[in-house]
C-alpha cells in the first residue's frame, strides 16, 4: 500500500474521531463532595433564623465550614443549605435543614408530602428525581426531628434540588442528596453531598460495597461463634 496514501487515511480518520468527540454530549456524572472531616453542628441558641451557628454548606461549589453567630455573605446563593440544631424554640433540641438558595428559582428541600411538608428521610439506595415526594421551592418546613420531622437516628439522607444557575425557573434544576448523621441529641453531622450534573435526571443515594456487607456478616458470625463458645465452655 502506498504510504503517503495510508497517512493521508489515518490523518483522515483521526481527525473524525476528534471532530466527533467535540461534538458529543458531555457524559454525565454525580459530583460527591466527601468530607475528610465530616462536621457537626453546635447548639444555635438564636433560634436559625437570628443565629447562624451550623454548617454551612454549598453543593454546587463542593464547600461546606462551621460557622458561629454570624451568617456567610452572601446569604442567598444557589446550591446553599444550611444545618442547624435549634436548642431555644422549642421544648427540645430541633433538627433543621434550611435552603439558603433563591427559593423562586428551585433551590429547596424534597418534602415527605403534601400532608406531611417536612424534609423526607431517605435510605441506601433511594432514588430521588422528579416524581420523589413534594417539591415546591421554600414552601415547606425545616425540622428534620425529632418533634415535626421525618428524621431518625442514625446515618441517611435528604433530597436536595438544587437551581441550575443557568436557568431561570423552579424546574431548571439538579437532584441531589446530603449525607447526614442524626445523633442522639439530634444534632447533625455532614459526612458527604452529591449532585447529578443532568439538569432533571434522578440521582440514587449511595448502597454499601458489598465487601462492607460481608465483613459486617462475618462480624455477626465471629459474635455468634464468640457466645456459643462461651455457652459451651466448663463453668
Amino acid at each position: 500500500m502506498n504510504s503517503s496514501r495510508f497517512s493521508f487515511r489515518t490523518a483522515l480518520a483521526t481527525a473524525a474521531l476528534a471532530a466527533l468527540a467535540a461534538t458529543a454530549p458531555a457524559q454525565a456524572e454525580v459530583r460527591v463532595t466527601t468530607l475528610a472531616t465530616p462536621l457537626t453542628t453546635a447548639p444555635n441558641t438564636g433560634g436559625g433564623l437570628n443565629d447562624g451557628t451550623g454548617v454551612w454548606f454549598n453543593v454546587l461549589t463542593g464547600t461546606a465550614e462551621s460557622r458561629g453567630f454570624f451568617f456567610p455573605d452572601p446569604l442567598f446563593a444557589d446550591g446553599l443549605f444550611f444545618l442547624l440544631l435549634d436548642t431555644v424554640t422549642y421544648s427540645s433540641p430541633e433538627a433543621m435543614i434550611f435552603t439558603q438558595g433563591f427559593f423562586s428559582r428551585g433551590n429547596g428541600v424534597v418534602y415527605e408530602s403534601v400532608d406531611n411538608p417536612n424534609p423526607a428521610w431517605f435510605g441506601y439506595g433511594a432514588v430521588i428525581g422528579p416524581n420523589t415526594g413534594y417539591q415546591s421551592p421554600g414552601a415547606g418546613f425545616p425540622d428534620i426531628g425529632p418533634l415535626f420531622g421525618n428524621g431518625q437516628v442514625g446515618r441517611g439522607y435528604v433530597g436536595l434540588t438544587i437551581r441550575n444557575p443557568a436557568g431561570n425557573s423552579a424546574s431548571d434544576v439538579f437532584y441531589g442528596y446530603a449525607d447526614i448523621t442524626i445523633n442522639p441529641n439530634f444534632s447533625l453531622t455532614l459526612n458527604a453531598f452529591a449532585y447529578e450534573d443532568v439538569m432533571g435526571r434522578a440521582i440514587t443515594t449511595p448502597v454499601p460495597e458489598p465487601a462492607t456487607a460481608l465483613s459486617f456478616a462475618f462480624g455477626l458470625a465471629g459474635l455468634a461463634g464468640l457466645a456459643w463458645r462461651r455457652r459451651m465452655a466448663p463453668r
